[in-house]
């Protein structure tokens, strides 16, 4: 029998493209506020992280949980994010330590290094914080967040931050950090399946020629990309040459990174 994921933000851009890369190990429960199109194969539940009874319903019997849910862009402001974002994940890590989830794997974000220059890469796991939005910011709580319940529940953590995970590769900018979904899927089962884990941060990146990361700590867990970003240009593909200011090709986090700040109390 297969081991049951959980797998919130399933209806998300995300979770579509790895669910099916996943059902090929594991029993999927998709939770999500939208419908997830689940499959005859998958177990779908709508509803609010936030809630803790809903929370507690999604994780009963899980044997992990990939946490892809939040509110995603670079121009909400702060109190946008506060439920999907910050109680949302702290009531789901709540539920799991409730339950004694054995692994939990977050999606965190490239963004929450977003202000950092482009041609000072590649960073690793180790590079100061550096958040372009509320978005990355909430990204970087949610680190600060699984690194307690991980450290002091014993609840083994991976946390991936993952660059570009469209299906193909828009510009020159995406193409150093974009990630294949099978090559995300595959950091998704280490963190299911890695002995010895504790609480790992590791970059979501497929191989690139000039990559904006360095990932030693996913390699030492046993990660080898399959893929490359030069093998999967999109047709409208812009070279460096075409991307001007508003596209943010000089900092890692792209056009989050120039877009105005939306002032706290904004909508």
């Amino acid at each position: 029998m297969k081991p049951l994921l959980l797998v919130t933000g399933a209806a998300g851009r995300v979770g579509r493209l790895l669910r099916p890369v996943l059902a090929e190990r594991y029993a999927l429960r998709l939770l999500d506020l939208a419908d997830p199109g689940a499959s005859a194969q998958e177990e779908a539940i709508l509803g609010d992280l936030a809630d803790p009874a809903m929370a507690r319903r999604a994780v009963a019997g899980a044997a992990g949980v990939l946490h892809l849910a939040g509110l995603v862009g670079p121009d909400f402001g702060f109190e946008a994010t506060l439920r999907p974002n910050y109680l949302g994940l702290v009531t789901l890590l709540e539920a799991c330590r409730a339950a004694r989830c054995p692994r939990f794997v977050f999606a965190s974000s490239h963004h929450v290094v977003g202000l950092h220059a482009a041609a000072d890469a590649p960073f690793d796991a180790a590079a100061p914080l550096a958040p372009d939005g509320f978005y990355g910011l909430s990204k970087a709580f949610g680190e600060a967040a699984c690194g307690l319940y991980a450290r002091r529940f014993a609840m083994p953590t991976l946390i991936i931050r993952i660059g570009n995970a469209d299906p193909e590769v828009a510009d020159a900018r995406r193409a150093r950090m974009w990630v294949s979904a099978r090559d995300l899927a595959a950091l998704v089962d280490i963190g299911m399946t890695a002995q010895g884990l504790a609480c790992e941060t590791v970059y979501g990146v497929s191989r690139a020629s000039d990559p904006l990361f360095a990932d030693a700590a996913a390699a030492r867990l046993g990660y080898r990309p399959r893929d490359d970003s030069r093998d999967h240009h999109a047709a409208g593909f812009r070279p460096s040459a075409a991307l001007g200011p508003a596209d943010g090709a000089d900092r890692v986090g792209g056009f989050f990174a120039t877009r105005p700040l939306p002032h706290p109390g904004e909508p």
